[in-house]
């Protein structure tokens, strides 16, 4: 099972580069001095948030959509949980999940996966947002609140793929939990379904335009005054104009404060380019130094008296801000502990267009301003990219591109790389070469292929050697998966005798060590993988160790093993506390090192700890199969045949919605390849072999033996010992190129086994000689497992004399004795319910106190994603579902 289980990069979630998102968005706005009660939709709105699955809010801009959300706020009823994400021109998936963690942060939902590690897949394919959207909708299932509000503000920003997003969330929305959407067009969701269902409550134009009589109270709230409504003809005019848009009639107000004219040289209904002409008066009204600031700082989504600063140049920032609440102008401030403004779409729109007007040569400067200052990576990227910076926005990219590619966010890379200009991406080997990692991350071998292939002319181009090894290394990597394997061997020898960068060493090992494996030279990899261990331990990037992670199935490889020990102790040492899915992928390679080794409880250890990881860090699915597989491996040693027949047929269909035909093919025939072996360990069972090999039949296979071995197993099985004897020895001769996962040794006790039972025990003596002498040399008695007990015990019964030295009959001996323990222990392939650790009780405590994560993180001197940890560990060993069952979990059983 090579191919499926050899280490490509998974994905891996490490600290934070792109799955930050920025407090701002995940602020509601204060409530404004000015906004007046409006109770007709104030209480249709209120009673919406409180009983319908969705409340959405469509209109134009400066309807009011957003403040007559934030307006609800003060009205929710005690304990309702609130999370409220603003989106960003061109946000994704990503970004909104991202949002929604964020924001939910405060209410200690109950995640039985690290969200961040579920940020890490999602991209631009459907099983990782699922995925995400499946644990999100669990966590807010288990949330202690009697109902809570989402509310996504602007999604007309955002990119198509959100809605899909949040229409998959909707349907699964747990009853306690509303979502309010605030957008200027109507999304694409299932609004028809949640019509018919009552479940939808739709807020449009004509529910949120001002009436007469809030017009009125609007305009002497902007006044100052007391007065229900101002008087005059004018304010009459002001009303009719606007038609209740709140944004119109606010500037229409302010406009008229600028001359003493009033409004009437422009007659007529208020449209956007009337907007825009009185927003062009307004802003002429303003002192200088104001307007320029604002004209400069309309690059920022957002206004904080530090980035307005860095941007405009301005050291008077904090007070121009004053100044911005002080004249009441199209700014909303958010509900931040430092001072945060939020400029309203048309009047910055305004301002943006007289910045690229009257001062396009500062613009550049601008945004690379705004890139500076900006935290977070992928939107430095995006400032630098709108500023034209290409070597800029490529450089920053390039800094963070070994934390994206440990996250996993290989979509968020390609996307980004993408925005580029095609001449400056086709020409740079950097980008390139991103992007083929990339796809090597998606298993897209051609496209990967065709990146490095343009990464390596590029590098040519350029006159860059290392940038063109290392192209050709990867691209002997994307060659191997695509099973090119003479331009695989054309590459590695060209780059063979040439002085390398450790990196491009370690690719070209790497594809050293694989072409030898598929080959069937097993006795090349272990020192090719110890040369490539030295190059790993020369260097701290974790990055590295992982591109240099050996196959899952090297490790019954004779002679491998203390290199693997060398690789497991450097790369965890380099990860430390780091919750890292790659932790996971060591912990099950260490599991199949023990298992071969005899040493079974040491590998249920590690497996056990795999199994924690692969599910609280959301590992990839070959991460979570190798898991599967051992433990498919480890139920069969203990003779659990309905553990490993129900293993078998979820693996079995693993790769069913795959998109390649010869892909699916090749997977059943692994599948049924290791049944047929699991099905012997069990006890020949001659349907069950006959079944598994039809599985094998329709095919001609590359691996030498595998279907002379179904036969030789099928006449064992049938007692057909003189056929069994005869094709098992014919086996032996290729039994080095036959050598994983045990199958060397496990084929030489086979025919020693079928030989004996014909009664020549001297060539049976002769065919176990060399698997013993083996077992005695290296002390990895878990291959032998493989055999199953009933071989094992026959052949340790027989009388062997001088045939067999008493050491290896000692051997024998001891090898039954193993097997026959694991069929005498519990039946059950599930691990008996921990008690939990002293931590556990200590966290738990605290949570029976009501005591919050970020409390218990204080408390404890932890992290809060190890808080997180230590409460999904909790939910599971007490199998509740929220931190309220566990906390009365906890008080039923403190009672005297």
């Amino acid at each position: 099972m090579e191919q499926r289980f050899r280490c490509v990069p998974p994905a891996t979630y490490t600290d934070p580069v792109d799955t930050t998102f920025a407090l701002t968005q995940i602020q509601p706005p204060r409530r404004r001095s000015a906004q007046i009660a409006r109770p007709r939709l104030d209480d249709s709105l209120s009673q919406a948030l409180m009983s319908r699955r969705l409340v959405l809010l469509v209109a134009a801009a400066g309807f009011g959509k957003t403040s007559a959300l934030a307006a609800q706020i003060e009205r929710l009823p005690h304990g309702t949980a609130l999370a409220w994400v603003s989106l960003d021109e061109g946000d994704d998936s990503r970004r909104l999940l991202a949002g929604l963690v964020a924001a939910l942060e405060p209410h200690d939902l109950p995640w039985r996966t690290d969200p961040q590690a579920l940020l890490a897949q999602v991209g631009d394919e459907g099983p990782g947002v699922k995925r995400a959207v499946a644990e999100l909708v669990n966590a807010l299932a288990g949330a202690d609140c009697p109902h809570g509000v989402i509310v996504v503000d602007d999604l007309h920003r955002a990119l198509p793929p959100v809605a899909e997003l949040l229409d998959a969330m909707i349907e699964r929305l747990p009853p306690q939990w509303t979502v309010a959407i605030a957008t200027r067009v109507e999304p694409a969701l299932a609004l028809p379904r949640l019509r018919a269902a009552g479940e939808l409550a739709e807020l449009h134009l004509d529910d949120l335009r001002f009436d007469a009589d809030e017009s009125g109270r609007f305009a002497a709230a902007l006044a100052g005054t007391e007065t229900s409504a101002p008087g005059g003809p004018q304010l009459a005019e002001l009303i009719e104009r606007t038609q209740g848009w709140p944004a119109g009639l606010r500037l229409c107000l302010a406009a008229s404060r600028t001359r003493a004219g009033g409004l009437s040289a422009r007659r007529g209904p208020l449209d956007r380019a009337v907007f825009d002409y009185l927003a062009s008066e307004v802003l002429d009204d303003m002192p200088a130094p104001l307007h320029d600031f604002l004209v400069r700082c309309s690059v920022l989504p957002a206004l904080t008296a530090a980035r307005a600063a860095a941007v405009s140049g301005d050291a008077a920032a904090a007070e121009r801000l004053e100044e911005v609440e002080r004249r009441g102008l199209f700014a909303t401030a958010l509900d931040a502990q430092e001072r945060t403004l939020v400029l309203h779409d048309l009047f910055r729109e305004a301002l943006a267009h007289r910045l690229e007007r009257d001062l396009p040569d500062e613009l550049p400067t601008l945004l690379q301003r705004a890139a500076a200052s900006e935290p977070d990576a992928m939107r430095r990227v995006a400032f630098l990219l709108r500023a034209g910076d290409w070597a800029a926005a490529e450089a920053t990219l390039v800094e963070v591109s070994d934390e994206l590619v440990l996250q996993g966010a290989s979509a968020e890379l390609q996307r980004a790389a993408q925005q580029f200009p095609p001449d400056w991406r086709d020409r740079s080997a950097r980008l390139q070469r991103l992007q083929g990692l990339a796809a090597c991350q998606r298993w897209r071998w051609a496209e990967m292929a065709a990146h490095m292939e343009g990464a390596a002319a590029a590098s040519r181009d350029e006159g860059d050697v290392e940038g063109q090894q290392l192209a050709q290394a990867y691209l002997a990597s994307a060659y191997h998966a695509l099973g090119r394997s003479d331009h695989v061997r054309a590459l590695l020898d060209e780059l063979e005798p040439q002085p390398l960068s450790r990196e491009a060493r370690v690719i070209a090992l790497v594809g050293e060590c694989s072409w030898h494996f598929q080959r069937g030279d097993h006795d090349a990899v272990p020192p090719l993988f110890a040369r490539l261990v030295d190059e790993l331990e020369g260097t701290q990037s974790l990055l590295t160790w992982w591109k240099g992670a050996p196959g899952m199935t090297w490790a019954t490889l004779r002679g491998i093993r203390p290199v693997l020990q060398r690789y497991f102790a450097g790369a965890l040492r380099r990860i430390g506390e780091r919750a890292l899915p790659l932790r996971a992928l060591i912990h099950i390679q260490q599991a199949y090192a023990h298992l071969w080794a005899g040493r079974v409880p040491d590998a249920l250890a590690e497996a056990a700890i795999a199994e924690s990881d692969v599910r609280w860090l959301a590992c990839s699915a070959d991460i979570e199969t190798n898991v599967t597989v051992f433990r498919t491996l480890a139920d069969a040693m203990h003779g659990r045949a309905a553990a490993v027949e129900h293993a078998l047929a979820e693996l079995i269909v693993r790769e069913d919605n795959a998109s390649s035909a010869e892909r699916r093919q090749v997977w059943r025939h692994q599948v049924a390849t290791f049944a047929v072996r699991l099905t012997d360990v069990l006890g020949s069972d001659a349907a069950a072999l006959t079944r598994w090999g039809a599985e094998l039949a329709d095919r001609p296979l590359e691996q030498p033996g595998r279907v002379s071995g179904i036969r030789a197993r099928l006449a064992a099985a049938q007692g057909q010992w003189d056929d069994a004897a005869s094709l098992f020895t014919e086996l032996l001769a290729q039994a080095s190129r036959m050598d994983l996962m045990g199958q060397a040794i496990e084929l030489h006790l086979r025919t020693g086994h079928a030989l004996l039972q014909c009664g020549r025990i001297g060539e049976a003596a002769d065919a176990l000689h060399p698997a013993l002498a083996r077992l005695i040399a290296e002390g990895e008695h878990g291959h032998a497992l493989m055999a199953g007990p009933a071989v094992l015990a026959a052949l340790a019964r027989a009388r062997w004399g001088e045939q067999l030295p008493q050491a290896q009959q000692s051997v024998l001996r001891e090898l039954a004795t193993l097997a026959a323990g694991l069929r005498a222990q519990a039946p059950s392939s599930s691990p008996s319910p921990s008690l939990l650790t002293v931590r556990e009780q200590e966290v738990l405590g605290r949570i029976a106190a009501g005591d919050s994560n970020k409390a218990i993180a204080r408390a404890f001197d932890l992290s809060p994603h190890t808080v997180k940890r230590h409460v999904a560990n909790i939910l599971d060993k007490l199998a509740v579902q929220s931190r309220g069952q566990a906390a009365a979990w906890h008080r039923a059983r403190m009672q005297p």
